[in-house]
């Protein structure tokens, strides 16, 4: 085993004296370019390493920030420490991560084992209940993250905020029965959640709206929780038809148990998320959710920590980040079973509400011509077309003779009168069918197709 090399053997091959190669490691005191290269040349020949330990003694700070976090395996938690260290690594930290996995003991544990390191401060998004007797005892900074603590610093999202957002956009589709999937009630943030998520609702019921009362299925903050979310469709009274959770997780969890209960997002069931993960853009349809701002919420802490480092006193508040509505395609307006006529048939309950659900947004175009709408179309195009004084698309002249798929004959003046009228309203899907039901295989603009 070799010996350690030491500032002194950087100091003898470079040909200055120690102090130069202190001030330049440090950047205490700037060298010239040229002192500079012969520094890091003789570093790289020696393969020197700086001594934590003897700088943080001298220093007496290690250049260190733990971050206790109550489950790494959940991906908000995972994406909130990915955004911490890449923060403190900026400004040349290091993090030591530490896990509670939701256990209040194993939580004081880690916070005492911080300490003991002589880290310089301490980043904490605690469990269940913060141990605030442990807060007193502490003689490092500390600031909490996520879930804010009364009476301590405290970087968090305004959850009660991103909770209206939700209720907000469920009642503009036109939502009048709603359900709950509240993880750990407990915790703070889920209890802004929901109160922002009722408030809304509330204010509704007194403008004159009827909202039925909401439907409340608590539990872990966990995607189990989700996979629960049958038990609010049991009863003989009307299922809701959307679904806020308190967190992505949970929201994937219920995603998943619906489409195996056969009910599909957003057409039977709109599903609202909070935090934004990376999975929730994975989901099919992709899920409309809360968006927390995790790398403004690490870089307001990271900040706050490094000011108490520097001596500077700051009173015990908390800081509220903006949320932001992330509207994917996991809500719709909502649809209701009607009875008549020749048995059931659906209808978009947002019609008595004046909001246009999303199949009369966007209809179907092009080759497709499944369905009512699809046929409904196909009439009034025929109308149009008799009006005009042209024959309608199933007549027996506007036939190809030589079966589907052959080029169109200019014989037929009639599809090509009808063509004409149908380009020159731009009415493409209307042309596409008109050319099928000839027997021809056009372009979308009316040219022959090769």
């Amino acid at each position: 085993m070799s010996a350690r090399v030491t500032i002194k053997d950087v100091a003898r091959v470079a040909g200055v004296a120690v102090g130069t190669v202190s001030n330049h490691l440090n950047g205490s005191f700037r060298v010239s370019p040229k002192t500079a290269r012969k520094i890091d040349k003789a570093i790289t020949v020696l393969g020197y390493r700086i001594h934590l330990g003897a700088r943080s003694l001298r220093s007496r700070r290690t250049q260190s920030v733990g971050l206790v976090v109550p489950n790494i395996s959940n991906p908000f938690y995972a994406e909130i420490a990915r955004a911490v260290e890449h923060a403190l690594w900026e400004k040349g930290f290091q993090t030591l991560l530490c896990d509670s996995s939701q256990d209040p003991e194993r939580e004081r544990q880690h916070l005492d084992n911080l300490e003991n390191r002589q880290v310089d401060g301490i980043l904490l998004i605690h469990a269940d209940r913060p141990p605030r007797d442990r807060f007193e005892r502490l003689v490092v900074p500390l600031v909490c993250i996520d879930r804010g603590v009364e009476g301590q610093r405290s970087v968090t999202t305004d959850n009660r905020l991103g909770g209206r957002l939700a209720a907000r956009h469920l009642a503009a589709l036109g939502h009048r029965r709603y359900a709950i999937l509240a993880g750990q009630p407990s915790d703070t943030n889920v209890r802004e959640r929901i109160l922002g998520f009722t408030a809304v609702l509330d204010e509704l019921r007194r403008a004159g709206q009827v909202i039925e009362p909401v439907r409340k299925l608590t539990g872990p903050q966990a995607i189990e929780l989700g996979y629960e979310v049958g038990r609010l469709m049991e009863g003989d009274a009307p299922p809701p038809t959307a679904i806020f959770a308190t967190n992505d997780i949970v929201a994937v969890g219920a995603w998943r148990s619906l489409l195996e209960l056969g009910i599909r997002i957003p057409q039977d069931m709109s599903l609202v998320g909070f935090d934004d993960i990376e999975m929730s853009r994975l989901c099919i349809p992709p899920l409309t959710t809360v968006q927390q701002d995790k790398k403004t919420m690490a870089r307001e802490a990271t900040a706050l920590l490094l000011r108490l480092l520097e001596g500077t006193r700051a009173e015990p508040t908390t800081v509220r980040v903006l949320p932001r509505l992330i509207v994917r395609g996991s809500t719709a307006p909502p649809r209701i079973e009607l009875h008549g006529g020749k048995g059931k048939r659906r209808r978009s309950e947002a019609k008595r509400t004046g909001v246009a659900s999303r199949r009369e947004a966007w209809p179907t175009v092009g080759r497709s011509t499944r369905g009512e709408r699809s046929r409904e179309r196909h009439d009034a195009g025929g109308a149009e077309l008799r009006s005009e004084g042209l024959p309608a698309r199933d007549a027996p002249e506007t036939r190809g003779r030589s079966g589907r798929g052959d080029r169109p004959d200019r014989r037929h003046g009639d599809l090509w009168q009808r063509r004409k009228v149908l380009h020159r309203r731009r009415d493409v899907p209307g042309l596409a069918q008109a050319a099928r039901h000839a027997g021809a295989r056009v372009l979308r603009h009316g040219r022959r197709a090769g």
